[in-house]
């Protein structure tokens, strides 16, 4: 059968074998074939004098119970007669083929996802991708190959000399046998170089983002710290022309550059072992491949900007604008958030006079008629009536800058007038540039991202500059007077980059913003030899409320709900604005808000263990319009909370316990059984005596205890046989004799609460059981 067609997709029952082969027209056997894995192999899996092969594969067939760090499986066969013939194939199958054997496709396998890829070289390029192999190491189990002086590399490879010296990674080009010459390109890497394959290796020598279709261990994740280099995991399952895979089953491994038309099938997962083990990767550069693969990788996740902007009517230049641009008409108390969907160039936007819906805005890619470029209008280009310092960690066409800062933003004021300035906060790298014209950055149409412009007074300027030296941010631009910068110590020291700092390491600042009712803004900045956590050890104790967060998490920091109303909850990814998603895999803003409380704020660091020892900032706005909106936002969150209920359900002996009751209202002091059982703990009555425990007892702050436990145990002092013993998970509750409360912010939770009627002779086992709990958790202290 002749060969002429570059690409084809094999379905074989429920297995995905995708199947490229690239051959020319010839009549030797060492060649792909199109649709026909048997037809590729049928010079392996029987003996013929016109193809001789090396087989390879970690498992090989019919060997047991084999040791090798290489997950490499593939033949590498030519025409050892006067043809230039010769072919690639490289696969997934273990135990597969059976050199000279037969053909059997192990029936295991049928039940899984597999990728077979058949390259027609020339003969030229063996020695190349021996070489490559030669660092992945792979397991020889045949060859039966001439030697040739022309092939040193697969002389070596044959006879098991793979021990390299630095460098321990090495590329090599090879392209097909066709008129055309597919270009492929392959990437291997030792065991020695300890290098991640996808982070070290592929990300680096492709340059650009990767797609990635592979298992993934529990220590690897999605990995966009990188601008431009970024790792995103395709979600599971996938469709392939119709026909649904997942990683429960599928053993390929492979990857897309984004942007791009490279297609890559590694021999390793997105595993953290594979750090220290061989791996290689296949990559072919061709658009047709890559727009199928990249059909079946779209399973990303979607994208969000977000714009807040805080302006005030001003005639000067250093101030914010509104969506429209135009500043005719008069601005009391201005703000707009704005929202750009994935892949759109215009977004969504909350402006402060029609703040209940969201609005559409024009495209933020151009430089007019919207608030990014007005409110930058006299920082990309110059203006005598603004000076400003621009800073960010990425800073536009300056490349590989290392700095531990992740802030970004511009601090501007206009020098011939004493109270007109501004602050922009935001997270785009390489924006803006400096009196340069404005130029959004194209690769971050892709992203998410937050700006935020204050309109302040310019008695605010050295608050923010003192929080700014914390935060040691990268400052790529500055213009201020020197006049303006000697009238403010902190602003000094900071563009002079005086940011050593003695305890303490921390530093809160509140400014208003310049309008009438004065928006009201704490910024809270720590250094990096403070070795705090900014959430928990700044954030949430500052704040002195739970927080929802926002932002991409490592496996360290989790949700925290160690500590009552102290909680860090993370809000679920996706999350939804005003009908539009976003993800955590494709949005780099890092927001919190106070649980409870009217508190939004903006973080510079995301929630990683890393930022412990790293500078970071978070400018916080009290505000129930700002707060009210991402309050819906982030509803989704990782803690376990049920929608808020005032009643519960009951068992109560005696009365149908095989089925659960509805109670009353528990928040009121009448009519159900929780109320009933402590009658006589919230008011005095001298037939009732009791103790009551709580590990966070009620209006007693801060106490120390090791002891989780809550209950009620209380006897009747008469001569009746009258006691009962309540144990329940409720903090601060009961209040004894002084009435039934319930507390507030524990309707908002799961709580359980038993209530045990007793004799009076068991109270001192259940006393005795209480010490030696007390005891045990002495002893475990």
């Amino acid at each position: 059968m002749h060969a002429d067609k570059e690409c084809c997709i094999m379905r074989i029952g429920w297995i995905i074998v995708l199947c490229f082969s690239f051959p020319r027209y010839s009549v030797a056997t060492s060649k792909c074939y199109n649709l026909d894995v048997v037809k590729s192999l049928e010079h392996v899996i029987q003996a013929n004098p016109g193809n001789k092969f090396i087989a390879y594969n970690n498992i090989p067939p019919n060997i047991p119970k084999v040791k090798t760090k290489s997950n490499s499986k593939g033949v590498l066969m030519m025409n050892p007669g006067v043809q230039d013939e010769a072919s690639w194939i490289v696969h997934t199958i273990p135990g597969f083929p059976k050199a000279l054997t037969g053909y059997v496709f192990p029936p295991a396998e049928i039940q899984k996802g597999h990728l077979f890829i058949c390259l027609t070289i020339k003969e030229s390029e063996i020695d190349a991708i021996a070489m490559a192999l030669r660092i992945a190491t792979p397991l020889i189990y045949h060859n039966d190959i001439p030697d040739d002086p022309a092939r040193p590399n697969l002389k070596k490879l044959v006879n098991g000399e793979s021990r390299l010296t630095p460098p321990l990674t090495v590329t090599r080009q090879i392209s097909t046998a066709n008129a055309a010459g597919l270009k492929v390109t392959i990437y291997s890497k030792g065991e020695k170089s300890k290098y991640e394959i996808y982070r070290r290796v592929l990300v680096k020598k492709l340059k650009t983002s990767i797609k990635v279709w592979t298992t993934r261990d529990k220590i690897l994740k999605s990995d966009c710290r990188i601008l431009g280099r970024n790792i995103k995991l395709i979600a599971s399952p996938i469709a392939v022309n119709g026909d649904a895979s997942s990683l429960d089953s599928d053993v390929s491994q492979w990857l897309i550059s984004d942007p791009g038309n490279k297609f890559c099938a590694i021999d390793k997962p997105y595993h953290k072992s594979q750090t220290k083990e061989p791996a290689m990767a296949v990559c072919i550069d061709d658009a047709t491949i890559f727009g199928h693969f990249n059909l079946i990788g779209q399973n990303i996740g979607w994208i969000f900007v977000l714009c807040f902007t805080f302006p005030r009517y001003s005639v000067a230049t250093s101030k914010c604008h509104d969506l429209n641009e135009f500043m005719c008409f008069t601005l009391i108390r201005y703000r707009a958030i704005m929202y750009k969907a994935p892949a759109q160039n215009r977004g969504k936007a909350l402006i402060a006079e029609a703040a209940g819906a969201w609005q559409d805005t024009v495209a933020v890619t151009g430089a007019n008629g919207h608030s990014f470029a007005k409110a930058l209008e006299h920082v990309i280009a110059p203006d005598n009536a603004n000076k400003f310092i621009v800073y960010n960690n990425i800073p536009p066409d300056i490349p590989k800058v290392k700095t531990k800062s992740n802030s970004k933003g511009v601090l501007m004021m206009n020098p011939n007038a004493a109270d007109d300035a501004s602050w922009i906060v935001h997270t785009v790298p390489g924006f803006p540039k400096a009196l340069r014209g404005y130029v959004f950055p194209p690769a971050e149409i892709q992203k998410g991202h937050l700006f935020i412009c204050f309109t302040i007074k310019g008695s605010e300027i050295d608050a923010i500059a003192m929080a700014l030296r914390f935060a040691t941010p990268l400052i790529y631009h500055n213009d201020i007077p020197d006049a303006q910068i000697n009238s403010r110590p902190n602003l000094k020291k900071l563009v002079n980059g005086e940011s050593r700092l003695t305890p303490p390491l921390t530093v809160t600042r509140q400014i208003t913003t310049a309008a009438a009712a004065g928006l009201k803004v704490t910024i809270y900045s720590k250094g990096e030899k403070s070795k705090y956590e900014i959430y928990r050890r700044v954030l949430v104790k500052k704040l002195k409320t739970s927080i929802k967060v926002w932002t991409t998490r490592d496996k360290i920091l989790k949700s925290d709900c160690r500590i009552l109303n102290r909680n860090i909850k993370l809000v679920t990814s996706p999350i939804t604005i005003g009908g539009h998603a976003s993800s955590l895999e494709s949005d780099v803003s890092q927001w919190l808000i106070s649980d409870p409380g009217n508190k939004f704020c903006i973080i510079d660091k995301p929630y990683h263990k890393s930022q412990t020892k790293e500078p970071a900032m978070a400018v916080c706005i009290d505000d129930a319009t700002i707060f009210g909106h991402f309050n819906l936002i982030g509803q989704n969150k990782h803690a376990s909370e049920p929608p808020a209920r005032n009643i519960g359900k009951a068992l109560i002996g005696g009365v149908n316990a095989n089925g659960w009751q509805n109670t009353q209202d528990l928040t009121g002091p009448n009519n159900h059984a929780v109320v009933k059982s402590l009658e006589h703990v919230i008011m005095a009555n001298a037939a009732n005596k009791f103790i009551a425990y709580n590990n966070i007892p009620p209006d007693v702050p801060k106490v120390k205890t090791k002891s989780n436990s809550k209950g009620v145990l209380m006897m009747n002092p008469g001569d009746l046989d009258e006691a009962s013993w309540i144990v329940h998970t409720i903090p601060g509750f009961p209040k004894a004799l002084t009435g039934y409360v319930f507390p507030p912010a524990e309707i908002q939770k799961g709580h359980l609460f038993i209530c045990l009627t007793i004799k009076e002779s068991e109270i001192d086992a259940i006393e005795h059981s209480q010490q030696q709990k007390k005891l045990l958790n002495d002893l475990i202290g």
